[in-house]
C-alpha cells in the first residue's frame, strides 16, 4: 500500500476516515497487515503521530471484530448460507472451524494472526452464542497484541515491507504459537490464584 495513499485518507477523513476504514476491514479486500504495516510506517516518518495512530488502528480492528461478533448473532445462519456459495470463502470458514475446534475460545485470539480465519472466527462466535464478556475477553486481547507487533514491525522496518510480506505465514505461525504459549501461561497462573484465593476464605 502507497504511504501517500495513508497519509492523504487521513489528511482528508482524519483519524476518524482511518477508524471507519479499519472498522469496514471485513468488506475491503487489502490485507490487514499491509495497512496496519503502512501506518506504522507513516508513523515513523512523522507523517502521523504514533500513540494516536497506534490507539485508532486497534480500535479500529476491534470494532471490525466486534462488528463480525454482532453480524453473527443478527444474522450469522442466513449469512453463513450465502458464504457457503463462495469456494474461497467457505474455505475459510472451514478452517475458522478447525481453529475453533482446536483451540476452543483461545481461537478468537489467534485468529487475529491467520488472515483466512480472522473475520469468521467472531462470526461463528457470534451464531453460537457466546457472551459478550468472553468475546471481549479474547477478541480484544488477541487483537491487541497483533496490532502492537505489526504496528511496530511497519515502523521499525516499514522500507522493507514487501520482504516482511514475502515470509509473512512462517512468521505469522511462529508468532501464533507463542501468543497461545503465553494465553494458556497466563489463563492457568490466573486459574491457580483463584483456586488458592478460595481455599484461603474457605
Amino acid at each position: 500500500m502507497d504511504l501517500d495513499l495513508v497519509v492523504e485518507m487521513i489528511d482528508e477523513n482524519g483519524y476518524l476516515g482511518l477508524f471507519l476504514w479499519l472498522c469496514c476491514g471485513v468488506f475491503i479486500p487489502i490485507p490487514n497487515e499491509v495497512i496496519l504495516m503502512t501506518v506504522g510506517f507513516a508513523s515513523s516518518q512523522g507523517a502521523l503521530t504514533p500513540v494516536p495512530a497506534f490507539l485508532v488502528t486497534y480500535l479500529g480492528i476491534a470494532a471490525a471484530f466486534t462488528l463480525s461478533y454482532l453480524l453473527g448473532r443478527l444474522i450469522g445462519r442466513r449469512l453463513l448460507s450465502l458464504i457457503y456459495r463462495k469456494k474461497r470463502l467457505a474455505k475459510s470458514v472451514k478452517s475458522a472451524i478447525r481453529l475453533m475446534d482446536k483451540y476452543h475460545m483461545f481461537s478468537l485470539s489467534l485468529s487475529c494472526f491467520v488472515p483466512g480465519a480472522r473475520y469468521f472466527v467472531p462470526l461463528l462466535y457470534g451464531i453460537s452464542r457466546l457472551s459478550f464478556r468472553k468475546f471481549a475477553i479474547f477478541a480484544y486481547s488477541g487483537a491487541f497484541v497483533w496490532v502492537l507487533i505489526i504496528f511496530v514491525l511497519g515502523y521499525l522496518f516499514g522500507d522493507k515491507m514487501e520482504l516482511i510480506m514475502k515470509y509473512s505465514n512462517e512468521m505469522w505461525l511462529w508468532v501464533a504459537v507463542l501468543a497461545a504459549a503465553s494465553l494458556i501461561i497466563i489463563v492457568k497462573v490466573k486459574k491457580k490464584k483463584w483456586k488458592s484465593s478460595a481455599s484461603e476464605v474457605e
